[in-house]
């Protein structure tokens, strides 16, 4: 298994999630026999840096857990919830480091996400009963998780309970789950800011079709996934599904969207 390094100079990295292969990160077997799995594609997969397409199948439940680094959650499909509160598609949970959300349940028709990790991404799980108490209600039985060989340098999260490595929970800290709906838009080309924050944005980005808007580079680290429609990037297509890695001081030109317009989630840390 090889993955992509990081770009080493302000070069944008392009990606669509069609030519990635899923990985298999959990198993478990329900109730009536079947088994449900969480899959993963990663874009990217450093021991600074996590960006990840991440697949829960009907009825899956993954614990409740934080990251050792800001994280964020977007909802592209699906349905399903986050600890008791519903998601959808347009669904966005910034996880700051220090806080932790979940347990994560999927729906009858599976929960698709957009999950990424600005620095180490190592999970550690929280409130245990949480999860025992979910899986125990549906007859859940998890199954070993299955081997990941990623690198010398991979710390393996899934069995992270904050015990051999101290948990960086931050009490009173607590995930910030919202709607795009919930946001007015603003500004040319139209925005709605879901964090804003002096080192850290997430914002949900419209252009109209054919519509152009010069993308300048800027000191921090972006990362770019177009959610629907498509766009020219400098001179390269992109459609839904396409994840574009922005180094400090890469910039992708101007883009011009489609015929049918096109939505973005463009995420910015300065740390």
């Amino acid at each position: 298994m090889s993955f992509p390094d990081s770009p080493g100079d302000a070069t944008p990295i392009f990606w669509h999630v069609d030519d990635i292969d899923w990985t298999e990160v959990q198993r478990q077997q329900n109730a009536d026999s079947s088994v449900s799995v969480v899959r993963e594609k990663w874009p990217i997969i450093r021991p600074d840096f996590l960006s990840a397409h991440v697949h829960y199948e009907s009825g899956m439940v993954v614990r409740r857990h934080g990251h050792r680094s800001n994280h964020v959650v977007f909802v592209l499909g699906g349905s399903g919830w986050i600890g008791t509160e519903p998601c959808e598609p347009g669904t966005h949970i910034h996880v700051p480091l220090g806080s932790a959300f979940g347990p994560i349940i999927a729906g009858p028709h599976g929960l698709t996400c957009w999950e990424l990790s600005f620095g180490e991404f190592g999970g550690w799980g929280d409130q245990p009963e949480l999860y025992a108490n979910e899986i125990a209600a549906r007859g859940i039985t998890p199954l070993p998780d299955p081997p990941l060989d990623i690198g010398e340098w991979f710390v393996d999260p899934r069995g992270d309970w904050g015990g051999e490595r101290p948990s960086p929970k931050v009490e009173g800290l607590n995930s910030v789950m919202t709607h795009v709906r919930d946001y007015e838009w603003y500004g040319v080309p139209r925005k709605k800011l879901l964090v804003d924050e002096p080192r850290f944005t997430s914002a949900y980005v419209e252009l109209p079709p054919l519509a152009t808007y010069d993308n300048e580079s800027n000191s921090g680290q972006r990362v770019i996934w177009i959610v629907e429609g498509g766009a020219t990037f400098g001179n390269r297509w992109c459609p839904a599904g396409t994840h574009i890695e922005l180094p400090p001081a890469a910039s992708t030109g101007t883009i011009t969207a489609g015929d049918k317009g096109v939505l973005f989630l463009e995420l910015t840390d300065l740390a």
